[in-house]
């Protein structure tokens, strides 16, 4: 079968959603099908309006001196002597600027076509600047690039079925290859791409769109949710939508336990994730100074990530005197990422809203216990007192209690841990998940 996924994000870029379209899509082709990906290549204005203004600029100085030349001016006073310098000047400084974003973004030096794990990836111009954030504004750019480069890579490519990551804002180029070429398609919600009071971010956009995100829904061939709990939000905007459930999975043979955890020296907290307002990252730090003040000092709190609350989370850790206690690693590498949950004890999150969290996934495949919040989806991978605790979201003294609990009892971790990676081999092996998506795919291009 010729499968073509669609999503704006994909490793290096974005998180979750992308890391799940990128091992599907590698499953995918291990199983014998053919799989051609569409994603963003981040790009600047910086460098080609710095070449212009150069060009310009180089142009008309060109010009003045022919004008000196051959007419013997005098051009110390004229208007366009002053115009061609600020033009230089712009230019250089433009091209200087966009010069020093390809040097120091993530994101530099992606190919245009690369194949990866047997998967054709195509990028697509777009004008994002962040790796782990994209504005309403860039998610516009991919979708004008998109319906350009969906219509030619389709007619070349193909494909069967369209499978189309995240309803928002990538829904619209299923729609699109649909009526441009019959194709039938699939949207797969992840998370904030479905309306819900919880994804602030977006609450105005979905006051808007809800009507047209209902309409798209029941255009699509077959919707499908990665977790109940992101079910039940989706069946609130459209109640009488089939909407079915295929969870995320885990690399199992990446993602593993070390053979021995150290049970000496502080206890190891890790959270892998986003900076944003509903990963509520603040409040882990919050609980952190709880436990400090408690007089348990013990434990190391490492935050793996980025985003847009950064600079607020390292001004609470110096307010809150944790410098010694909190660690920031940024972004990083797949197997930098994997040793970092080797050598944790215990993931801890208190997120107020998920699909179905890929960085769960991977503490319990590294044998973590967990401790996070009733947040959508997580209670699918949570066995309350069996591989971690749950507690509601925003109570603060409820996690502290379970952090205090873990802390204080290394046996109860390993046993936890234990039944953690028990859990990730026996229900997210990634293979099966692909299947799944196979007898999706199966039923709808019929």
């Amino acid at each position: 079968m010729r499968i073509l996924i669609i999503n704006y994000e994909f490793p290096p870029i974005g998180a979750g959603g992308g890391k799940a379209s990128q091992k599907i899509a590698a499953s995918l082709v291990e199983m014998g099908h053919t799989v051609r990906v569409i994603t963003s290549r981040p790009t600047q204005l910086y460098t080609p309006f710095g070449n212009m203004a150069v060009f310009i600029g180089v142009s008309l100085w060109i010009y003045l001196l022919y004008i000196k030349v051959m007419f013997d001016k005098d051009l110390s006073d004229h208007g366009f002597t002053i115009l061609a310098t600020l033009l230089l000047l712009a230019g250089f400084i433009l091209r200087n600027t966009g010069l020093t974003w390809e040097l120091i973004s993530p994101m530099r030096g992606l190919k245009t076509v690369e194949f990866k794990d047997g998967v054709e990836i195509r990028r697509i111009p777009v004008l994002r600047q962040r790796q782990d954030y994209c504005s309403t504004w860039e998610m516009g750019t991919f979708l004008l690039s998109g319906f350009w480069h969906c219509f030619w890579q389709a007619r070349e490519f193909k494909p069967e079925v369209v499978h189309v990551f995240f309803g928002i804002p990538d829904g619209p180029l299923g729609w699109f290859l649909k009526r441009i070429y019959g194709l039938p398609y699939l949207i797969s919600l992840r998370g904030a791409d479905v309306p819900s009071d919880e994804v602030k971010r977006f609450a105005k956009h979905y006051q808007i769109l809800r009507p047209f995100i209902r309409w798209m829904w029941r255009d699509a061939n077959a919707i499908v949710a990665v977790s109940n709990g992101l079910r039940s939000y989706a069946l609130n905007t459209a109640p009488d939508m089939p909407i079915e459930v295929i969870p995320n999975a885990i690399e199992l043979s990446i993602f593993i336990p070390p053979r021995q955890r150290a049970h000496d020296g502080s206890v190891r907290l890790l959270f892998v994730g986003r900076f944003n307002a509903f990963k509520n990252v603040e409040s882990l730090l919050e609980v952190a100074a709880q436990l400090k003040t408690s007089g348990i000092d013990n434990f190391e709190l490492s935050l793996v990530g980025d985003g847009s609350t950064r600079a607020n989370l390292e001004r609470l850790t110096v307010e809150h005197g944790l410098s010694r206690h909190v660690r920031f690693l940024g972004w990083l590498e797949r197997d930098d990422l994997v040793q970092i949950y080797r050598q944790a004890d215990v993931f801890v999150t208190a997120t107020t809203w998920e699909g179905m969290p890929n960085t769960v996934l991977e503490a319990m495949a590294c044998g973590l216990p967990i401790i996070a919040t009733r947040a959508s989806g997580l209670s699918e991978l949570v066995q309350d007192g069996v591989n971690g605790y749950l507690v509601n979201t925003h109570d603060r003294a409820a996690l502290t209690e379970r952090l205090t609990q873990l802390i204080d009892n290394p046996y109860e971790r390993q046993r936890m841990g234990k039944e953690s990676r028990k859990i990730a081999e026996q229900e997210f092996a990634w293979e099966y998940i692909a299947e799944q998506y196979v007898r999706v795919y199966e039923r709808i291009k019929k």
